[in-house]
């Protein structure tokens, strides 16, 4: 079976359609990936592009932005390394005003149940409190 990185821009098409015919052959991938057909990997960089590009240009909040993009990649049939992670980090980002990066940085560190080394104390707001200062 044949694997793919998607870029963001394939997925920005696909959510908000504003380029009718990107997003129909967007739509075409994500269903031969739904079929099984190929294997669909969505990178977390990709993601936080999606989120900065649909609440930056497409002025979108951050709870609207989450919500898309919680249901894009929530599927089993897309790939997202440590999808639950990921997921929980978006939910996470819904409730704070910390950057996503961040965000993901400190579910992940929690997930593994590791600190982070870090002067910005941001991450001082989350609970646990897993920030170590430099």
């Amino acid at each position: 079976m044949k694997c793919i990185y998607a870029d963001t821009n394939v997925f920005l098409r696909f959510l908000t359609k504003d380029v009718p015919d990107q997003a129909d052959r967007a739509e075409a991938y994500l269903r031969k990936a739904e079929k099984g057909k190929l294997c669909m990997t969505v990178m977390h960089i990709t993601i936080l592009e999606i989120l900065f590009q649909l609440e930056r240009f497409y002025d979108l909040s951050r709870a609207e932005a989450v919500a898309k993009v919680a249901l894009l990649i929530e599927p089993d049939w897309l790939r997202v390394d440590n999808k639950k992670v990921v997921m929980d980090a978006l939910y996470e980002y819904e409730r704070y005003t910390i950057d996503f990066v961040d965000i993901l940085t400190w579910c992940m560190a929690k997930a593994e149940k590791v600190a982070i080394l870090s002067f910005d104390k941001d991450f001082d707001t989350l609970k646990p409190s897993i920030r170590i200062e430099p």
